[in-house]
């Protein structure tokens, strides 16, 4: 649900594995597939046969019909659009459906259990390079480790089965029993790298060779991590500002995804990201002025965008 880059990605890999794949996404991106195959460039080289949709009203009529029931949905929208995209779910979603949040930033799996309180509710994260350059295609530029987290036996029995299923379909997957320090340790990443490309139209590496930039990014990421630590938070990495600079050479080359956002003014993910460690810093008594500032900033280049 949600078949952007991240989406037809890994439709597209697990097609090759595990036949009876949908995605659903935008018209011409969603026709381009039915009619030549999804093309994946970069990393592999291949053309994949995967079936897709526009309206999770084409999916009811088939499950219907053929008395199927939805084992697994993976959620790759933005994470501002969780919220409505799980709401268009209702009418397909049995007590057996298992979701897999597979976004950016904090929260989106608790959006999806208030919804469907009843069904399990896993929480991924990736650190898969990958864009959509035109309809039809994605390009696989870096080969990241995607985790499925748990929180009990039973997730851990259902993430196990994922985890083995996107490995065949060769996804590099691991099983995170700390899924939540991921979660953050990724959000430190993201607080301090994504919003600096938006507002400056500058590729990761920027961030890195440019001293005002270089600063400010280390100032972004310690708040966050002071966050982190305030609510007791083991992250995945000792020195998540060491980390973050990793990231930053490893995609230096990289457009990430809150300047693309903004270059085809669309809504960016900033609420779940500084905005949630904003939100959270408040709530704890953490000075995040920082973070509040590049926000605001990000939100009034955004204004209008939907």
């Amino acid at each position: 649900m949600g078949s952007g880059s991240v989406g037809s990605l890994f439709g597209g890999m697990i097609s090759t594995v595990y036949s009876d794949v949908r995605l659903v996404g935008r018209t011409n991106h969603i026709q381009a597939i039915n009619n030549n195959g999804l093309k994946i460039q970069g990393l592999i080289n291949k053309t994949v046969n995967v079936s897709g949709v526009t309206s999770v009203e084409d999916i009811h009529q088939e499950i219907t019909s053929e008395s199927k029931i939805i084992e697994y949905i993976l959620i790759t929208t933005k994470a501002h659009q969780t919220e409505s995209a799980v709401n268009d779910l209702k009418r397909i979603v049995s007590k057996e459906t298992i979701f897999i949040a597979l976004q950016n930033g904090i929260g989106t799996e608790e959006i999806i259990k208030n919804i469907f309180p009843d069904n399990m509710v896993l929480r991924g994260i990736t650190s898969i390079g990958v864009c959509r350059p035109i309809s039809g295609e994605v390009e696989f530029t870096g080969k990241g480790l995607t985790r499925i987290g748990y929180t009990n036996q039973d997730e851990k029995n259902s993430a196990k089965v994922l985890v083995d299923l996107f490995n065949k379909a060769k996804i590099t997957t691991s099983l995170e029993q700390n899924i939540l320090g991921a979660v953050f340790t990724k959000t430190i990443v993201n607080c301090a790298l994504n919003p600096l490309t938006a507002i400056y139209n500058i590729k990761n590496i920027e961030v890195y060779k440019q001293k005002p930039l270089h600063k400010k990014a280390s100032i972004l990421a310690k708040e966050a991590w002071n966050v982190a630590k305030k609510l007791n938070i083991k992250l995945t990495v000792k020195d998540p500002i060491a980390y973050t600079f990793e990231v930053i050479l490893d995609t230096g080359e990289n457009t990430n995804s809150m300047l693309t956002d903004v270059l085809n003014k669309r809504k960016t993910e900033i609420d779940f990201i500084n905005g949630k460690i904003i939100f959270l810093g408040k709530e704890k008594g953490v000075s995040i002025s920082n973070n509040q500032e590049i926000y605001d900033k990000v939100i009034d280049i955004t204004k209008g965008f939907s």
